[in-house]
């Protein structure tokens, strides 16, 4: 009985099974009190008292769970943690951080699916609503963040915004909308225009370029665009990471939904521990790896392909470089508060350098057009960032201007677009300096 409970709550633990998870505890701890009462009547002594502790463990494990659940949910506080709001209790943005991942968790299955065509592990639900924390999110029908739009631009002139989960947006509060957005809103409000102009959020949470170039052609091209903006990095850091000698550790730990948090977070940090053990020695990264041939990584490949499917296609190609809350300059102090949550933030900062790099050499060798969006928001930890990757509203504001700049004359060549007067107060003529 003992061994079916411990097989019933270990499968329960990793499929996140509750009806096989707590069942196998109770039929555990049943086996366990069962031996212990044997061991009694042959006198034994020592035998018993452990087995009755780890009953006790067994069941105080069930009489803990639902409280330590309920406490959980009904922690409040803002999603936003920032560092200096954290630096006086760095452990209060741990727990903040695993909030914020089991929002991430949450929502991940309300939006998306296996992909049916095969094409990639996962698509988003065309149609599907949810909430991340006080934020409305909306899949339209062809499977893309924000309103309802026609396959067929008709007489718009069309951008398509491709991107990972900074692209898709993760907006936490009921005003706050993702960066192809406000871009278009910008558009509207900054430029007169002969033609509508439409920006489509392609970004997929979890998504590297990759994904995106196995879909232009059943999902993209057929939306004729116009204009693509790539905006790309992290999820593909580990493209250029692996080239690095002595940093190929593997992945920051995740730790996927258990029945049980308490056991979930003790697994977290011990899966934590044993990669800040491998990760200890390639701490202070040789920064000889700036030298590294880029153009032999996959990640240029991945960018080339872009590139050449693009002029196949037709279509104007913009890239644009990727931002970290922090960088090479950032305080010490910063970098260890964020390798809390984030323990190979060294590395991806690292990578970041080299990708910004790779970027601007894939523009120059293809003759591609590179929007470098690092001012005021690479190492912008004060304001602009949820975490490491993910921006505060003001991030993606910031980043929604940058890109604007970037592709304005092709606006007035394609568009027809030319600058309204400017307003005072208005949001375009904020200068970077004002939004320090």
């Amino acid at each position: 009985m003992t061994a079916v409970g411990c097989v019933l709550a270990a499968l329960g633990y990793a499929w996140n099974r509750d009806p096989l998870f707590f069942p196998g505890l109770l039929l555990a701890a049943g086996g366990l009190a069962a031996c212990s009462w044997r061991a009694v009547r042959r006198g034994a002594k020592r035998l018993p008292l452990v087995l009755n502790t780890a009953v006790a463990l067994l069941l105080s494990l069930m009489v803990v769970e639902p409280f330590l659940r309920e406490r959980d949910d009904g922690e409040q506080g803002s999603a936003v943690y920032r560092f200096e709001d954290a630096r006086a209790d760095p452990q209060a943005f741990r727990r903040w951080a695993e909030r914020y991942q089991a929002e991430w968790d949450r929502t991940r299955r309300l939006y998306l699916r296996r992909d049916p065509r095969g094409v990639n592990p996962m698509v988003p639900i065309p149609g599907s609503r949810f909430r991340f924390f006080d934020s409305p999110h909306r899949i339209n029908a062809l499977g893309f963040r924000g309103r309802e739009i026609a396959r067929e631009k008709g007489a718009a002139y069309r951008i398509v915004a491709l991107g990972e989960s900074t692209t898709f947006g993760a907006t936490i509060g009921p005003a706050d909308r993702p960066w192809p957005e406000v871009l278009e809103r910008r558009i509207g409000e900054e430029l007169d225009c002969a033609a509508p102009v439409e920006v489509i959020n392609a970004g997929v949470p979890g998504w590297t370029l990759a994904n995106n170039l196995a879909r232009l052609d059943a999902d993209i091209w057929p939306l004729d665009p116009d204009l693509i903006v790539s905006y790309h990095g992290y999820n593909g850091f580990p493209y250029l990471i692996r080239e690095i000698p002595g940093l190929r550790v593997g992945a920051t730990p995740a730790t996927p939904a258990r029945p049980s948090e308490l056991l979930r977070r003790l697994e977290r940090r011990l899966r934590v521990s044993l990669f800040r053990r491998r990760y200890r020695a390639a701490r202070d990264l040789d920064l000889a790896a700036l030298g590294t041939d880029l153009h032999l990584t996959r990640y240029a490949e991945l960018y080339r392909q872009l590139v050449f499917d693009a002029r196949r296609a037709g279509v104007d190609l913009v890239l644009a470089t990727f931002n970290l809350a922090v960088d090479a300059s950032s305080p010490e102090e910063v970098i260890e508060f964020y390798e809390l949550m984030f323990p190979d933030i060294r590395a991806r900062v690292l990578a970041n350098r080299l990708h910004t790099r790779l970027v601007r050499e894939i523009g120059s060798t293809y003759d591609v057009r590179v929007i470098d969006t690092s001012p005021d928001l690479d190492g912008a930890y004060r304001s602009a960032y949820l975490d490491p990757m993910h921006f505060t509203q003001e991030g993606r504001d910031r980043l929604a201007r940058h890109i604007l700049a970037g592709i304005r004359d092709l606006l007035a060549s394609g568009a027809g677009c030319t600058r309204r007067a400017p307003v005072p107060g208005a949001a375009g003529d904020v200068s970077p300096e004002g939004l320090r």
